[in-house]
């Protein structure tokens, strides 16, 4: 079943208030790559995605294993089959312009992939609903609505994120960006903070890559609660949301925290 923003959001909210782990991953088209180049061998694209995420060569057997683990015990993975099943719109680069093909006939053999890496979860949920959880709709609660009044920790290479949620109680946990090497510079101590806090916070938000998905997995095992926000971090900082996504949704011109939906957008609301 493809849950809405709605539902996941709705379960986060009752998991703060009991207490309760939860946890929201999207491996999104870098996953689906990532789990192509691990079960056929394809190095030349694992190397891109290691260089990229600043993952070690020496662990990718075992960051794939922990992401079956990981996705089968989640309240919610994502799915790619929205973008082609009529209830949501296309996976483009830009409005007119199409994907790669090679990466268009992957996403479409997601369920494959997926069941070859173990993730034997039904629970899925839209691949950009880090985007669409702070939309602003009417009568509907938003990411930021849940944040108000609880005590939330981010994981991010944009600790200047911050500054931009400064209304809120939000503490910050600095990693390095792409091509830093995440795993030699960052990891480790995010782990240690995550091992000692996980509890602390109502819940936590990531935006960390392909190892974020460890953060969030290992943060549900201590009993926290995360939601993948991605590249929501960016976009908090002042940064334009990506060119795929500007015909149906727009910064809020009463919120800049938040996105509205355009009246292209708005046709495909009822499945959001």
């Amino acid at each position: 079943m493809i849950y809405k923003v709605e539902d996941i959001l709705a379960k986060l909210e009752n998991c703060i208030k009991y207490r309760l782990p939860f946890s929201h991953i999207r491996f999104g088209d870098g996953g689906i790559k990532f789990i192509d180049a691990a079960l056929n061998a394809n190095h030349d694209q694992m190397m891109v995605i290691v260089k990229k995420e600043g993952l070690p060569t020496h662990e990718i057997a075992e960051i794939f294993e922990l992401w079956g683990y990981y996705a089968r015990h989640a309240d919610f993975i994502d799915t790619p089959e929205v973008y082609f099943n009529d209830t949501f719109w296309p996976r483009v680069k830009r409005l007119g312009k199409q994907i790669n093909k090679q990466t268009k006939i992957k996403m479409l053999d997601w369920k494959t992939l997926y069941h070859s890496a173990e993730f034997d979860n039904d629970n899925y949920c839209n691949p950009e609903s880090n985007y669409l959880m702070i939309l602003r709709r009417p009568g509907r609660k938003n990411l930021l609505d849940l944040m108000k009044r609880r005590r939330v920790c981010i994981i991010t290479a944009k600790p200047e994120v911050g500054k931009e949620l400064n209304k809120f109680n939000v503490d910050i946990i600095k990693i390095v960006g792409h091509y830093e090497n995440q795993y030699k510079n960052s990891f480790q101590k995010t782990v240690d903070i995550i091992n000692n806090t996980a509890r602390e916070y109502d819940f936590w938000m990531i935006a960390a890559g392909e190892l974020g998905r460890l953060y969030s997995g290992i943060i549900k095992n201590n009993g926290g609660r995360t939601v993948d926000i991605g590249f929501v971090a960016e976009f908090w900082t002042g940064e334009r949301i990506h060119p795929r996504l500007t015909a149906f949704m727009h910064r809020s011109p009463c919120n800049p925290l938040e996105l509205k939906l355009t009246d292209l957008g708005t046709t495909y609301d009822e499945y959001i």
